[in-house]
């Protein structure tokens, strides 16, 4: 077997340079679990030193160390290095959320090669989940809200109804309808006020949601 060239100084330079100015942490580990290329991003993301996880080193190693730093319990970290096994196992790319216990959240990727090399990446994503649950609870508001306004629109249609049916009937009754034509009189206003009532609401809602 012709054992692989080192790259040149310069490439070896470059490449170095674009991994420290990505912007996610990247692991990349090989069919024995031992981690062949590691971006010091990684380290800064979960707060341990550069030095503590470096080549050579084992996926078991980087779990535990990132155990060590997250707080994570033994039993947490073996959990989490059975998934990888079974993951590289079944050879499928896969990208989740995971949820940290401080409230940062990281979006990792598995990404098996056909080697049997694994590379996974990191990006804190917290920020941009934070503004998406913030959007959706907007969304949410604005739906209870519209719900709320349709509620009122009806009841405010079936007054203005009452009211003409009503009127109609005190017009036939003549003097002895004067109680109707009172009624009729009452809901037209009460529908009226609804009606207004309904403009409010809806700028009340733009207002909040404006400085949500």
């Amino acid at each position: 077997m012709t054992a692989a060239k080192p790259l040149p100084l310069d490439a070896a330079w470059q490449l170095a340079t674009v991994m420290e100015h990505l912007r996610h942490g990247i692991v990349v580990y090989d069919r024995d679990e031992t981690i062949c290329v590691i971006n010091a991003h990684v380290s800064r993301i979960f707060g341990f030193p550069a030095e503590a996880i470096t080549i050579g080193s084992t996926l078991a190693d980087y779990l535990a160390c990132v155990g060590r730093f997250t707080g994570w319990p033994p039993e947490r970290i073996a959990g989490i290095l059975a998934n990888h096994r079974s993951w590289a196992r079944a050879g499928h790319a896969r990208t989740f959320d995971h949820h940290f216990d401080d409230g940062k959240v990281f979006e990792i990727t598995f990404n098996p090669a056909a080697d049997d090399t694994v590379v996974l990446t990191f990006a804190d994503v917290t920020s941009e989940r934070r503004l998406t649950a913030e959007s959706e609870k907007r969304a949410e508001i604005t739906r209870r809200a519209g719900m709320m306004v349709d509620t009122v629109a009806r009841i405010s249609s079936r007054n203005r109804i009452v009211a003409f049916n009503a009127s109609i009937e005190a017009a036939r009754l003549g003097d002895e309808g004067r109680g109707f034509a009172a009624v009729a009189e009452e809901v037209r206003d009460l529908s009226r006020q609804m009606s207004e009532a309904l403009i409010d609401i809806g700028r009340v809602i733009d207002s909040s949601l404006a400085q949500a």
